[in-house]
């Protein structure tokens, strides 16, 4: 790639003077300095244009509509903002098609209803879809306002997630599935046909792959959604029914229905949560008292690094055996509260009652993704 970072205004102009006879005055204000000034402005902005075109063509530097065209050339698109999907709790049949608001003030969202769940005496469930794609639908839960007018209605809520609400898929992550679609080959059956094809399913966020798991023709795919957490029902079953749909008896069909090859018996389950609980001794700096707000920021804190290190959930170590491996190190843990403006010290920290990392379980019968337990700190 070319370098155009020196073609500033200031450079270009330089250049242009230094092309002027010494016996005209080019000091700043003279005619010839303001007449050469405006085109290398003009130049700077011209240089800066080829700069982003340049960017735009690779894939390493592209952003935006056009890393989707780079992309797309290979089968690969980006994936689209999702809308939640939550349960509606009512005490009188809800018309599909209603409308309804969350009571959270410049952050509520409307929801649609749909489907009916459950039904039982006078309380009514229903599926209710928010009509703003996106995490903004995940995050109210509790009673909600009727928009649409319906009959004998005296109580709505809002609260399970059935699917969890995305955001549009971001450059970063986009650009990894490009990249990675150059690793090793990918068709119908091997690691990263399955792979690449689980990831371009909306809501998911990482997969594991574990091949012959219950001996030749199965195949064991666990998933999780984009905030690394485990995938809803609504989303395995989703991913199921595209990979390897369930046959009459319940059971993986290895027919090659859907895209698993013939002979391939596929499951598709979500990993487990593994609580990080952790308690330490804490000394704030001087003139500093711990309280509810320094509990909260260390809590994130930890929170953030744990979102870090569940990272590494989707990614095989691949030599004679397909393996994963998910570690929660104590010393990232502590430099996590240390980094919180006002802690001085962090002593005696346990992570689920000891003191060495956290190995997590990364197996055909078992994959854990750590999410944040209960934090207690003893000032």
């Amino acid at each position: 790639m070319i370098d155009f970072s020196e073609y500033t205004k200031e450079y270009i102009e330089e250049q242009m003077l230094d092309e002027v006879d010494d016996d005209i005055d080019t000091r700043e204000g003279s005619m010839v300095q303001t007449a050469v000034a405006p085109g290398a402005w003009f130049l700077e902005g011209l240089y800066l244009t080829l700069t982003q075109l340049q960017n735009n063509a690779y894939s390493q530097t592209a952003v935006g509509q056009y890393l989707d065209y780079i992309t797309e050339g290979r089968g690969i698109y980006r994936k689209a903002a999702t809308p939640a999907v939550r349960e509606g709790t009512f005490d009188a049949p809800i018309p599909a098609g209603s409308l309804f608001q969350t009571l959270n003030g410049a952050s509520s969202v409307n929801f649609i209803s749909g489907d009916e769940i459950s039904h039982t005496g006078d309380i009514y469930v229903y599926e209710l879809t928010c009509q703003e794609a996106g995490i903004i639908g995940n995050a109210y839960t509790g009673p909600i306002i009727p928009v649409t007018a319906i009959n004998n209605l005296t109580q709505a809520s809002i609260g399970t997630i059935l699917t969890v609400g995305t955001e549009e898929e971001t450059d970063d992550a986009l650009r990894a599935r490009y990249n990675e679609s150059f690793a090793v080959p990918a068709f119908g059956g091997n690691i990263s046909g399955y792979r690449n094809t689980i990831l371009a399913m909306a809501g998911v966020g990482m997969v594991q792959i574990y091949p012959a798991y219950n001996g030749g023709g199965t195949v064991l795919c666990s998933i999780v959604d984009t905030d690394y957490a485990p995938a809803s029902s609504a989303l395995v079953n989703t991913v199921q029914d595209y990979i390897d749909p369930l046959n009459s008896q319940n059971t993986p069909n290895p027919n090659g229905i859907g895209y698993s090859t013939i002979g391939a018996s596929v499951t598709i389950t979500t990993a487990t949560t593994l609580s990080v609980n952790v308690e330490f001794d804490i000394t704030m700096a001087t003139g500093i008292s711990f309280g509810p707000t320094y509990q909260s920021a260390i809590e994130d804190a930890i929170a953030d690094y744990l979102h870090e290190a569940a990272a590494s959930w989707g990614e095989a170590i691949i030599s004679d055996t397909v393996d994963y491996s998910v570690l929660v190190f104590v010393a990232k843990i502590i430099a996590a509260i240390l980094a919180v403006e006002g802690v001085a010290n962090v002593t005696n920290l346990t992570v689920n009652g000891g003191t060495s990392d956290l190995v997590l379980t990364e197996t055909s019968a078992l994959q854990q993704i750590p999410a944040l337990g209960t934090v207690i700190i003893h000032e």
